[in-house]
């Protein structure tokens, strides 16, 4: 048999050995290795979007932003009509692409010519849409594989191309070619051929659109109306977005300098409202383009995906937390136990084994028991991601035959059997003969209590820190999910049409309303929160200079039964009246204290002009502020108007719940075939939109408290490991003790006493830090809970007691022990 073969062998019978020991050193292993893969894989994944196009670290899109008079900034996800051209007049281009994203439903007809069938304009499980308008130049940038056609195709009008999956959804046919010269037809008027078949991309990708309209199609059509050019000037943010790719050489720098010089040279400025200041674009990486909290790419209440960068950090911090916990249980466990292995260490040294040969025989120990941890993991990780299914992005996988996944593997191995087993091997492999043998050791140096003592404490720290993140996060989270929002949503539910023409979502609002079991149904623009709302400008003179002024404002469009639907309370004046030629509207307090108004019965009356056409408004009441948004997000300036033929949108209250409601439900959508069928049904509950907004938040919640779980368990396996040591080493001084007249409750406390002194000093250490680190938190919100002591009571409180049960349980099994049993062999 080998050298090698036996050290194996002899590792693995010191491992069984020790099984108690062996059992907690592998399991938490274990969980710290299943937590870094778990969250690998979801770094691996989110890291990769749209990383697998040709030259993507020279694709670039161009994005801006300005400030609004309040000093609010206002992100642009693309350029805008006032600076047409400049990607004509920039220089190191060397290749461009703009599109437009489309809107509207889609209609196919039946390959025998009987009837239409009806599709939605979405990406698969989310509310993105999935048609834009572009030319052949965007498949230079972002290449798809071509089935039929090419990309010229593009250069004609009333084209389309199609990808696979969606071509077979439509014509449900395997042959690519009877796909070609079909029809598709969006908003019942827009009739497109099919003139190519691109496959899909199976890669992660922000732009995942499938359905690509030649962009010639705008001037031919009706579509002029929206997008009157073939340039860039019809851009809108929001709608559309431009990329580039630049020049080999080209510093993107370069590029931001010359785009703001082009800008300043303007004349006149270009301005999205007067009030607006400090505008500037810039180009933002296509790698970058994922982690932009502002993107939306419609204002259909998207859930396009987006990774928040923070939160990714934050697990990558929490999976190096996780496995350096486990690695300190290891080495603090390993460290005790060399006082039981001296006598085996001073043997080895006398029979000619080198300090060389024993480290590498201990890390062929630690190594055993990392493949088991490892193995272990492997088997954690599916139960693992159907667990935290709803928090996890959908494409992350774990594929066994992945090599990606195998190289990172390997890698977790290496590191954390070196860092893990090279101190206690090099502790143990230099202790001296003569001393091992005869048992004495001097427990005070680098390898004795002091270190293990700084390890607990550092352990409990980092531990602590969690339980008062998950105490702090989760208070917030209570908060906003149960604050006063400034409206009622329960029961509601919004069925939305962004194609609707003018009256038609009326009639359907009419229809529904007498429908058993619903309660009332309005006409609006927006859900009051959960999307995104349009802006408007509005002028006033009521500054003390007297001087004009133009504001950006949220718009609410909606009738004269919104504020009563949605229960909001006006503070001062009334409702608006219905009607396009009614020129009265309501604003919040927020805009009543921007015009210069802290008692807002002084606002009534007064009248705003919007600068579209310098139409005057009267202000007839002031509504108590709502949230619009998020509450990382102050409330802003709000106008409450009747431009009803711009609601797309109806909001329903249920008068029922359960499975009653399920059938309300199955009417609404009834009742919608009956007036538009072919319009897919869309709706949606307005809790759920709301709930959407907090997404980010529930997920840190949902890994704080379970980074906390797993962290106070392998803090408190590393405990409870010591304490079994400790006590197993004092079992004859306790046995002593006994007979010495000392009581078990004595003895569990002596036992127990050290141990909760190192719990009590990371307590009085992490604290500060935790209070820092939550009030830094808690800064980006807008709106947030109030944070008290009782935080850190609660958290000290919940450390010490863990700490207590661990500990304790096993001083009092070994200070109830019979002495006679303990002494029976001196």
């Amino acid at each position: 048999m080998s050298v090698n073969a036996i050290s194996v062998k002899v590792a693995w019978r010191n491992i069984l050995r020790q099984r108690w020991y062996s059992l907690i050193h592998g399991l938490g292993l274990a969980i710290g290795i299943c937590v870094c893969i778990v969250i690998y894989l979801i770094g691996r994944y989110e890291l990769s979007f749209d990383n697998f196009h040709p030259d993507a670290n020279r694709i670039y899109r161009i994005v801006g932003d300005v400030q609004d008079y309040d000093g609010n900034v206002i992100f642009l996800n693309s350029p805008f009509k006032g600076v047409a051209g400049i990607e004509h007049l920039i220089a190191g281009f060397e290749a461009k692409t703009a599109f437009h994203v489309f809107g509207s439903t889609i209609s196919v007809p039946l390959a025998n010519g009987q009837g239409m069938k009806s599709y939605n304009n979405r990406q698969e499980g989310s509310y993105a849409l999935s048609t834009i308008l572009t030319g052949p130049d965007f498949f230079r940038l972002f290449p798809h594989e071509w089935l039929a056609g090419d990309s010229s195709v593009l250069n004609q009008p009333g084209r389309i191309v199609l990808a696979e999956s969606v071509a077979r959804k439509y014509f449900g046919t395997d042959k690519v070619e009877e796909m070609l010269d079909r029809r598709v037809i969006y908003d019942d008027s827009l009739t497109l051929k099919v003139a190519g078949i691109v496959r899909d991309w199976n890669k992660p990708s922000d732009l995942n659109y499938t359905s690509f309209i030649s962009i010639g199609t705008a001037p031919e059509t009706w579509l002029r109306e929206r997008i009157p050019t073939t340039d860039w000037s019809s851009l809108q943010p929001r709608q559309s977005q431009a990329f580039v790719q630049l020049e080999k050489g080209v510093n993107p720098e370069r590029v931001n300098a010359e785009l703001t010089e082009y800008l300043r040279k303007l004349s006149p400025a270009p301005v999205l409202f007067k009030g607006a200041n400090h505008l500037r674009l810039y180009l933002q990486s296509l790698r970058d383009m994922h982690y932009t909290p502002d993107f939306h790419p419609a204002d259909t209440g998207d859930d396009f995906p987006k990774a928040y960068l923070p939160l990714l950090y934050a697990l990558m911090w929490v999976a190096l937390f996780v496995l350096g916990l486990a690695i300190i249980n290891f080495i603090n466990l390993s460290t005790a136990q060399s006082f039981q292995r001296m006598k085996e260490v001073g043997v080895r040294k006398v029979m000619g084994s080198t300090r060389g040969a024993l480290v590498g025989q201990f890390l062929i120990e630690t190594l055993l028991l990392t493949v088991c941890a490892l193995a272990l993991s492997m088997l954690l990780v599916l139960p693992a991601l159907r667990l935290f299914g709803d928090s996890i992005p959908a494409g992350v996988r774990f594929r066994f035959w992945d090599g990606g996944n195998w190289l990172f593997l390997l890698g977790m191995t290496v590191f954390t059997t070196l860092i893990a087993g090279y101190y206690p091997a090099r502790l143990m492999s230099s202790y001296l003969p003569v001393l091992s043998l005869k048992g004495s050791l001097d427990k005070t140096g680098t390898g004795g209590v002091g270190l293990r003592r700084a390890l607990i404490i550092f352990q409990f720290s980092i531990s602590l820190l969690f339980i008062i993140g998950s105490l702090v996060i989760g208070r917030q989270v209570h908060y906003m999910r149960n604050a006063d929002k400034g409206f009622n949503s329960d029961g509601v539910v919004t069925v939305d049409y962004p194609g609707a023409g003018p009256g038609q979502m009326r009639i359907y609002a009419d229809v529904v309303s007498r429908l058993p079991g619903v309660n009332q149904a309005i006409l609006q623009g927006n859900a009051p929160m959960g999307r995104v709302h349009p802006m408007a400008t509005f002028l006033d003179r009521f500054n003390t200079r007297k001087v004009l002024r133009e504001t950006a404002v949220e718009v609410e469009i909606g009738d004269n039964n919104f504020i009563p639907f949605y229960q909001m309370q006006l503070v001062a004046g009334g409702n608006v009246y219905e009607g396009e030629n009614v020129l009265s509207v309501l604003i919040n307090e927020t805009y009543a204290r921007a015009l210069g108004f802290n008692d807002p019965t002084l606002a009534l009356g007064k009248s705003l002009f919007y600068r579209e056409n310098n139409v005057p408004y009267t202000i007839s009441g002031v509504v108590r502020d709502y949230h619009q948004s998020s509450f990382h997000e102050v409330i802003r300036p709000l106008i409450i108007i009747t431009w009803l033929s711009n609601a797309r949108s109806v909001a329903v209250r249920l008068g029922v719940k359960g499975d009653s409601a399920k059938m309300v439900m199955a009417a609404l959508e009834s009742e919608w075939k009956m007036l538009f069928p072919r319009v897919p049904f869309t709706s949606s509950s307005m809790k759920d939109t709301i709930d959407r907004m907090f997404i980010e938040e529930n997920r840190a919640a949902l890994l704080m408290q379970s980074a906390t779980v797993i962290m106070i368990l392998i803090s408190c396996m590393g405990l409870f490991g010591l304490a079994l040591f400790s006590a197993s080493r004092r079992a004859k001084e306790i046995g002593i003790r006994k007979v010495m007249g000392a009581t078990v409750a004595g003895v569990s406390l002596l036992l127990s006493r050290e141990f909760l002194l190192l719990v009590v000093t990371a307590i009085v250490i992490a604290s500060p830090l935790a209070w820092f680190l939550a009030l830094t938190w808690l800064r980006n919100f807008g709106y947030r809970t109030a944070m008290d002591g009782w935080v850190l009571v609660e958290a000290g409180g919940a450390a010490l007691l863990l700490a207590v049960v661990t500990v304790g349980f096993q001083a009092f099994r070994v200070a109830s022990v019979n002495p006679v049993d303990v002494l029976r062999d001196e």
